[in-house]
């Protein structure tokens, strides 16, 4: 909660559960059959479409449309010399891909089709997203505060090097730094941003800063 109600609301939205479906989002690389490198640039979108293009298979680059189904994709990598089926599936950072050639009344000929594999590239951060990430994950962050009664409450977060963050008593989300801000999701598709500043207390000890509320490290 790194303002009063906008991480908390954040969380309690994640809490019931976070959704199954895999991000596809990201560039992926295998070497080719002639020792070059082959690469699959995939963009994931809220409504479950991903598109992309693939190149260094073959002489000439695909064009790949596709939808989430089910723990897959299913769709469709093409130009203007044909069309081959695809489907697809992420587990951990490999991209398995299985392109499948239509027979003469167009549907998918499994006796014509090539597996692929491919590793997620990793993504280069900026220095200072780096340095917010390294913060965020090298201690949990706690809030003590007190109710109208002056019972004292204590609130925790810890984001974990997985994406996920923990808000206890069991509150669950996703997280990310992008352009040196903290943004949370629900599903890995859609995110929020939080205003986050990292600051010094004046104990001398890190602090995370937000509208209204300050976090100190904690265990």
């Amino acid at each position: 909660m790194l303002r009063a109600t906008g991480l908390t609301l954040a969380l309690l939205a994640c809490a019931t559960a976070l959704a199954a479906n895999d991000d596809y989002n990201g560039t992926y690389t295998a070497k080719n059959a002639s020792g070059g490198t082959m690469t699959l640039t995939l963009t994931h979108d809220a409504q479950a479409r991903v598109s992309g293009t693939l190149t260094g298979h073959g002489t000439s680059s695909l064009q790949v449309q596709a939808r989430v189904e089910g723990e897959g994709l299913r769709g469709t990598a093409g130009n203007t010399f044909g069309m081959l089926y695809l489907s697809a599936r992420l587990k951990g950072e490999e991209l398995s891909v299985v392109l499948t050639e239509a027979d003469l009344g167009g549907k998918p000929n499994p006796q014509r089709a090539t597996l692929l594999r491919l590793a997620r590239a990793p993504v280069k951060a900026a220095p200072q997203n780096d340095a917010l990430r390294q913060a965020l994950t090298r201690n949990a962050w706690c809030n003590v505060g007190y109710t109208i009664g002056g019972k004292r409450s204590l609130e925790r977060l810890e984001f974990q090097r997985n994406g996920l963050v923990t808000q206890a008593p069991g509150k669950q989300a996703r997280w990310r730094v992008q352009n040196e801000t903290l943004e949370f999701s629900r599903d890995g598709l859609s995110w929020s941003a939080e205003p986050l500043r990292l600051g010094l207390g004046s104990n001398g000890s890190p602090v995370l800063q937000g509208h209204d509320k300050e976090y100190s490290q904690c265990d």
